[in-house]
């Protein structure tokens, strides 16, 4: 009598799985996770801007290390010449009089792309870039367009192109369809993980073929909106055009793509109101103050609980920032806000983020007690 094997995990569940292994090992990245995530399954790309060390580079060479695949990665600079980045003239074609490019090892054949200091290349890189990632084609010089494997391509740079910036800069922003600041650790239990674990690389218990990220993709693309999740949308673009936010209408439709992949993402049926959390990196052109308007009329209209966690937790970060343990007073005033932020936190439904989140507060309430104790 043969004994039936168990059936292996689905691939939304691989991707729950990844998710959660990635958010174990990357220090406070979890938003940024979510994003790199939501835009493979969208077949889009993702553009973080921080200051040097914070985990960009990792994040794609994490799910690199997950779905396998190649990686082409670049520094920008006003020198890098084209061939860096699509490869040189074949010598071989010019001997028989043909122009065409030698791609091994560069973009065009790359699965997976890192280009850090996206803006600093120069006209002739930015004119190609466009084309590779919007439209996943090139043209090597034999005036044959071919496609290219890229499933996502994470830029980074140390800042926001300013708005005066020139046609190829403009273009070049709008094809990351998501865009984040991403911040220094901020949480001392964040900073001893960092300064104290050797190793901050994932340990992924499962893994995902390139057959899978298709699958997923295509399940993301068919789910459903509900009829809330509609309404909520229209609601917030009418209420950002009020604000004098209007987003272009590519970016506007590929917004309802990438709020489905995150739906997905999450394990829904179907895109909910509270889903809308991702929107906040879709629909604003200016860095300079869209972003948080953006965000604050996304929270008054859909009030996604992913959002108010991260206020809560920044809200938190605050309190132990300014707590002095040794004042009994002061200790008492900031465990009280901690035990109030716990509750509000209790209110609120989600997934494993929540869980870490309120797990957090707690541990932190408890050390400041022990403090006090020991201060006395």
């Amino acid at each position: 009598m043969t004994t039936a094997t168990a059936p292996g995990p689905t691939v939304r569940e691989k991707f729950a799985t990844g998710r959660r292994d990635l958010a174990a090992a990357l220090i406070e990245r979890d938003d940024e996770i979510d994003l790199v995530l939501t835009a493979l399954l969208a077949h889009e790309h993702v553009l973080l801007v921080g200051p040097p060390g914070s985990a960009k580079s990792l994040l794609l060479d994490s799910v690199l290390a997950w779905t396998g695949g190649t990686k082409y990665s670049i520094l920008l600079t006003k020198f890098t010449v084209p061939e860096e980045v699509v490869g040189p003239v074949s010598l071989a074609g010019l001997k028989a009089d043909k122009y065409v490019r030698v791609t091994a090892g560069k973009l065009p054949e790359a699965d997976f792309a890192f280009v850090d200091e996206t803006f600093k290349g120069s006209s002739a890189i930015l004119n190609t870039l466009l084309k590779i990632l919007n439209e996943r084609v090139f043209d090597p010089g034999d005036g044959v367009v071919r496609p290219v494997p890229l499933k996502l391509c994470v830029g980074a740079s140390n800042e926001w192109p300013s708005p005066d910036t020139g046609k190829e800069l403009s273009a070049l922003f709008d094809r990351f369809l998501l865009r984040k600041a991403v911040s220094p650790i901020r949480s001392q239990a964040g900073r001893q993980k960092l300064l104290w674990a050797r190793d901050h690389a994932p340990k992924f218990t499962t893994t995902v073929t390139p057959a899978e990220v298709d699958q997923a993709r295509r399940a993301a693309a068919a789910l459903p909106w509900s009829g809330g999740a509609k309404d909520a949308l229209e609601a917030v673009l009418k209420e950002l055009a009020r604000e004098g936010v209007r987003p272009g209408d590519r970016r506007q439709f590929k917004t309802v793509g990438v709020v489905r992949a995150f739906a997905y993402l999450t394990g829904a049926d179907e895109v909910r109101p509270d889903h809308l959390e991702v929107a906040a990196h879709t629909l604003w052109d200016d860095p300079a103050e869209q972003p948080r308007t953006v965000a604050q009329v996304i929270a008054t209209i859909a009030n996604p609980p992913g959002m108010r966690v991260t206020q809560l937790l920044l809200e938190a970060e605050d309190v132990l920032a300014a707590a002095d343990v040794r004042n009994l007073a002061d200790a008492a005033k900031a465990a009280a806000k901690l035990a109030e932020i716990d509750r509000q936190l209790a209110t609120l439904t989600g997934t494993g983020r929540l869980d870490r989140a309120r797990a957090y507060i707690r541990e932190q309430l408890r050390k400041l007690k022990l403090a006090s104790i020991e201060a006395i």
